[in-house]
């Protein structure tokens, strides 16, 4: 794409478009044109209150707004009112809100309102996972379901290889995959990317991190419009990944609008959290043990640092008597779908996992999050993006929920700490006293 390699090369961004700035709240030192705070959903944002989706100025297609409604959804969450009319308006967008707030409804309605039936891709969602892919299909096939039924419009979600005839071209206008699967169909010619309206990106950050995800990412837009709408949704944003966005999307010459959290307002504070501390593996082991034996939850995600800790861990589990499901990266398509599905279905309770399900994924029954290992980064230190998204999987739109922390070491209450000075919180992390009985946990953990 013209200019694009300019933009992203470079390093004062003064290829960035301006943006507009309007302080709604306290504003970190970054502009930003909306910050969200800790009022409540009926306060305005962007100068508009919108008490449900039918309101006119929110301006939703009558057959968007049915779905809507059979989905139960009333009024707009925070990030949605403050974003819809900046995507209606065609404005790039970089926004940020707590999980669990319904960022994907913001992007999805989006994708559904810029497509008409004809037959080639004009709406394009990346997101890291195929899982996220999964479920943000599902979503748009809910939200969109009379408007896909009266336009005969499709959704295309690309989970897998899958094999075309030569000269085959997709028909599908709305698209969703993962940076690696969709980029061998453009390279194919199987996905055509000259009349795409919008393009996605969902966990934005994880998206654009240099060295993984993001040169993918980056080899993608160089192929699209100069023009395409580009919208960014994520719970957290690191000051490097948000400058690199700002480049990406400068070259499309539209407006620019930023949406932020204050950091140390994005935990969900319907989320309570703790830390439990252990003499070592084998005591941390024994105490998760006797914690799931007496703890009555909805359903709980333990998050482990490794592959091989997931299996290790669940044979510990299993020989303890307990019925758990396990998922990590290294696992086929199929099984991985199937531990997803059985987990959703409420069929098992205890499901351990890596990072792979730490963002986006929406289980609503999950009351419980225990991080038997805390994040680290590669080099070492404190993840705190992906302690957030961890969390995260609990509490999802306002319902309550808890997440303990199991500390084995002085490694790890390090990170512990250094978890709550990055949030600029102190305490954010209660201590439960290391000479609780296991039934104490019941009342400690239970999410209230």
């Amino acid at each position: 794409v013209d200019g694009l390699a300019e933009a992203l090369a470079d390093p004062e961004g003064t290829a960035e478009t301006d943006i507009d700035v309007v302080e709604v709240a306290g504003l970190q030192e970054q502009e930003t044109d909306t910050v969200l705070d800790k009022t409540p959903s009926t306060d305005a944002l962007y100068g508009v209150v919108f008490q449900s989706f039918d309101d006119e100025k929110l301006g939703l297609p009558p057959l968007l707004l049915k779905g809507l409604q059979e989905m139960k959804f009333v009024r707009p969450s925070k990030i949605q009112a403050a974003s819809l009319p900046k995507i209606w308006a065609g404005r790039e967008l970089l926004a940020q809100s707590h999980n669990g707030t319904g960022k994907t409804a913001c992007f999805v309605l989006g994708m559904l309102k810029a497509v008409t039936p004809d037959p080639c891709p004009q709406a394009l969602c990346l997101c890291p996972t195929r899982e996220l892919a999964k479920q943000i299909g599902e979503e748009i096939l809910k939200m969109g379901k009379f408007m896909l039924q009266e336009s005969g419009i499709k959704l295309k979600v690309i989970l897998r290889e899958e094999r075309y005839a030569s000269g085959e071209r997709m028909s599908d206008q709305l698209v969703v995959g993962t940076p690696g699967k969709v980029w061998t169909l453009i390279n194919m010619k199987v996905l055509a990317t000259d009349r795409l309206k919008i393009f996605v990106l969902d966990e934005a950050d994880e998206m654009l991190m240099l060295g993984g995800l993001g040169d993918t990412t980056k080899r993608i837009r160089q192929r699209l419009p100069k023009s395409v709408q580009t919208l960014f949704f994520s719970a957290t944003w690191t000051d490097p990944v948000k400058k690199f966005a700002k480049q990406m999307s400068a070259v499309s010459g539209r407006d620019w609008s930023q949406i932020e959290v204050q950091r140390s307002f994005i935990f969900n504070d319907q989320v309570r959290q703790m830390y439990y501390r252990t003499q070592g593996i084998k005591e941390k082991e024994a105490r998760l043990a006797e914690i799931l034996n007496v703890v009555t939850v909805g359903q709980c995600i333990i998050f482990v640092h490794t592959r091989d800790a997931v299996d290790r861990l669940a044979t510990m589990l299993e020989q303890n008597g307990h019925t758990v499901s396990s998922l990590h990266g290294r696992m086929e398509e199929k099984a991985r779908d199937k531990v997803l599905h059985d987990f959703r279905a409420g069929t098992t309770r205890f499901l351990i996992t890596t990072n792979v399900l730490a963002r986006g994924v929406d289980v609503p029954a999950v009351t419980l999050v225990i991080q038997y290992d805390m994040p680290i980064k590669k080099g070492g230190g404190a993840d705190p993006e992906t302690y957030l998204h961890r969390v995260g999987r609990t509490g999802r739109f306002g319902r309550p929920g808890c997440a303990l922390n199991l500390i084995g070491d002085n490694t790890e209450f390090k990170v512990l700490k250094q978890i709550e000075v990055y949030f600029s919180r102190e305490n954010l992390i209660s201590e439960i006293p290391q000479d609780t009985d296991p039934e104490e946990f019941e009342k400690l953990l239970k999410a209230q």
